[in-house]
């Protein structure tokens, strides 16, 4: 599965980078940045499952799980950007683009990686 592969390579990239905002004495954009691709890879897994879940052969097979996992998603967002919001004073926004950018990155090179099977 690509999100799962995309996953790992995030993860790295956004520790390496949440590692080099703490040697640089920024510390919460280390957070923020972590938080924001924790979310963005935890988001990934679920909608890639969510998607093999309901597109099946034949007919569309929508479970009340899916929708579940649907809500869920974006319950997760919410929160994030909820105590972004909150915090917003204190944080920079670059971070929360890096930590986005960081598993989006990760799905890129693990999509350029991928076999059609």
């Amino acid at each position: 599965m690509i999100a799962g592969r995309a996953a790992a390579v995030g993860l790295a990239l956004a520790l390496a980078v949440g590692i080099v905002l703490i040697v640089l004495d920024k510390p919460l954009a280390a957070l923020v940045l972590t938080a924001t691709a924790t979310v963005a890879i935890i988001n990934g897994l679920w909608l890639e499952s969510l998607l093999v879940k309901v597109l099946q052969p034949g007919r569309p097979r929508v479970s009340r799980g899916a929708v579940v996992l649907l809500v869920l998603r974006f319950v997760l967002w919410g929160l994030l950007f909820g105590a972004l919001y909150a915090l917003r004073e204190q944080i920079e926004l670059w971070a929360v683009a890096v930590g986005l950018g960081c598993f989006l990155v990760a799905l890129a090179v693990a999509g350029a990686g991928a076999r059609e099977e």
